[in-house]
């Protein structure tokens, strides 16, 4: 970021390499559109050099990251129709999506079962309200502590704490109708 405040081109398209992938997962998972994803993730790098000098590097970059991120995704879907917005679309590429791949080199059977569990669990995030959706992908997927939470999303670390707390539990009920607590005692 210091780089790009002096206007080093060589230093956004380091910036732009190694944290683009970043950038449009969290857009997608908000937005869950592909091409409103790659819009806002190009936008949000665009202000980051326009926007380099004023960083101050009191913070981790990684919260400064995602407060900046975020509040772009806010600011666009305030301007969105909200109803515009895709429904959930199934996610083929465990990698966008921020499900790490796993060695799935068992059993067909095993592979199918890991590909469907993952699609649950993506569709129970999606069904989740917007404030524990957001909390629990900045938690759980991307392994933000809970006061950069706080920061990037402005709110107490008690509220925090509280909305990971009812994601969590609603996630949970999410799943225990979905086929995979088939068969287990609720």
């Amino acid at each position: 970021m210091l780089r790009m405040a002096t206007g080093d081109v060589v230093a956004f398209e380091e910036m732009l390499s190694s944290h683009q992938g970043m950038a449009y997962r969290f857009a997608y998972r908000i937005f869950r559109d592909r091409h409103i994803a790659e819009d806002v993730s190009q936008e949000f790098f665009f202000k980051l050099f326009r926007n380099a000098s004023r960083y101050e590097p009191a913070g981790k970059f990684k919260t400064y990251f995602y407060k900046v991120l975020n509040n772009l995704c806010l600011d666009t879907l305030r301007r969105m129709n909200r109803k515009s917005l895709p429904d959930f679309q199934s996610f083929e590429n465990p990698i966008l999506d921020g499900m790490p791949e796993r060695d799935d080199r068992g059993a067909p059977d095993d592979h199918a079962r890991v590909r469907e569990e993952r699609r649950l669990v993506r569709e129970a995030i999606q069904q989740l309200p917007d404030p524990q959706r957001r909390v629990i992908v900045l938690r759980e997927l991307e392994e933000l502590k809970y006061r950069e939470i706080a920061e990037v999303l402005g709110l107490s670390l008690n509220e925090v704490k509280v909305l990971i707390h009812r994601g969590r539990k609603s996630l949970l009920k999410i799943m225990r109708r979905s086929p995979l607590f088939e068969g287990h005692d609720s």
